[in-house]
């Protein structure tokens, strides 16, 4: 009887509490690419976020300078790159003991339709900032003052408390020109 009276009395004086919450925008997840820019990813292209000790990723030679290595997560072998090296920013990584990633998966970018086997990419980024919702149907475009480096790899930028928030396009990171190769064909 205790229970239901005390639930009865908590219903009374906290009835916010007992209101389903009605969540709107949609998910991203939030992170620094230097501490001057923060970034947006949807979650729909984020398979997890996981900080990595530097030990386990092993460096592979003739990589380009961006190239971390490769990792593993979830029984996956994957390439983790240092996402600020592949716009051409100076690395903010250098020598870490744990690296921030952010592990994209394939398959959530479209790519059904081409016959290939899910494939993974991580993003090593200066901080993951956790998740947030953003109206953004319709994206916003690009505001003057954005870098000409991240054009090519961007949806679009939000501001919030007058600060400019980049949305990035995971399938332009994950086919851009730099890799030399397409992530997206099967060499094995």
């Amino acid at each position: 009887m205790t229970a239901n009276t005390t639930l009865a009395r908590l219903q009374q004086l906290l009835p916010q509490l007992f209101q389903p919450l009605e969540v709107t925008g949609d998910p991203y997840l939030r992170f620094q690419l230097t501490p001057e820019i923060p970034a947006l990813l949807s979650m729909e292209h984020v398979q997890e976020a996981l900080l990595v000790p530097a030990r386990g990723i092993s460096p592979l030679p003739n990589l380009p300078a961006f190239a971390i290595g490769m990792m593993s997560a979830r029984d996956r072998v994957f390439c983790a790159i240092d996402l600020g090296q592949l716009f051409g920013l100076p690395s903010l990584l250098a020598n870490p003991r744990n690296y921030q990633i952010i592990v994209i998966n394939f398959r959530a970018l479209g790519t059904e339709s081409r016959d290939v086997s899910e494939k993974y990419l991580g993003l090593a980024v200066l901080k993951v900032d956790g998740v947030a919702r953003f109206e953004t149907k319709p994206l916003p475009l690009l505001a003057e003052n954005c870098p000409t480096y991240l054009e090519p790899y961007l949806l679009g930028s939000l501001t919030e408390k007058n600060r400019q928030i980049f949305v990035l396009n995971p399938e332009s990171i994950a086919t851009s020109p730099r890799f030399g190769i397409s992530l997206f064909t099967d060499n094995s």
